[in-house]
């Protein structure tokens, strides 16, 4: 038998362990408030949602995984590390998941490109079983409009600066809960958005979970100083 392994991965921008930490807390205290299905819980190599902001969903065969961390270290050692502001909160209540938006820096948009160019041609034909929301992408692939051109071109969606018409927003998911869920997004309880700024110091390489969660780190190369 001659089929390969195909690795599902996801690409991400790792924070630093102190905004990270901030991350697990908000998520800890959603909880609380909501029921969850998925909430972080962890920065380690080890099986944990960690908190992330995903660049590029992508699946690849295991044979080349040494060619991508190759490709993706290069792509780190010339990226310097990003100190992004959050903008704002965001509740999908169809789909049940709860955001934490940030603002489209340049240098993110390019780095976002940087990754998706050097990852792409490792794909190949290949697609993901299925997006975040669970919707499956051999469905998706004839899907008019931009969000079908991105996944036609790079097999993912959420591609391209938003300042001028692109679907990448920058986002750290904290919490995913029942789909339905109506999160209150003035709870006077929440603390300032600016209590999520802060630096983003690595891109990590993760085995897609569920909800496009990032489940397990495979490696974490650091962005230049």
């Amino acid at each position: 038998m001659d089929q390969q392994l195909i690795c599902e991965l996801n690409l991400a921008l790792i924070p630093e362990t102190e905004l990270a930490s901030r991350h697990i807390t908000f998520s800890r205290h959603l909880a609380g408030q909501y029921r969850p299905v998925i909430q972080l819980n962890g920065v380690t190599p080890k099986v944990a949602f960690t908190p992330h902001v995903t660049l590029y969903q992508v699946p690849v065969q295991a044979r080349d995984l040494p060619g991508l961390h190759a490709a993706l270290l290069d792509v780190a050692t010339k990226g310097p590390r990003l100190s992004l502001s959050a903008t704002g909160y965001r509740a999908n209540q169809d789909e049940g998941s709860f955001e934490i938006r940030y603002r489209a820096a340049a240098r993110l948009m390019q780095l976002q490109d940087d990754t998706i160019a050097v990852v792409n041609p490792l794909r190949g034909d290949l697609l993901l079983e299925r997006d975040p929301a669970g919707r499956s992408l051999s469905e998706r692939i004839d899907e008019p409009g931009l969000a079908g051109d991105n996944i036609r071109r790079t097999g993912f969606d959420a591609v391209g600066d938003p300042a001028y018409g692109g679907l990448f927003y920058p986002h750290v998911t904290t919490n995913w809960f029942e789909p339905g869920t109506s999160v209150d997004l003035t709870d006077a309880d929440w603390l300032s958005l600016s209590h999520f700024d802060g630096r983003f110091v690595a891109l990590g390489i993760f085995v897609l979970g569920p909800y496009g969660t990032c489940a397990q780190r495979l490696a974490a190369l650091p962005l230049a100083a």
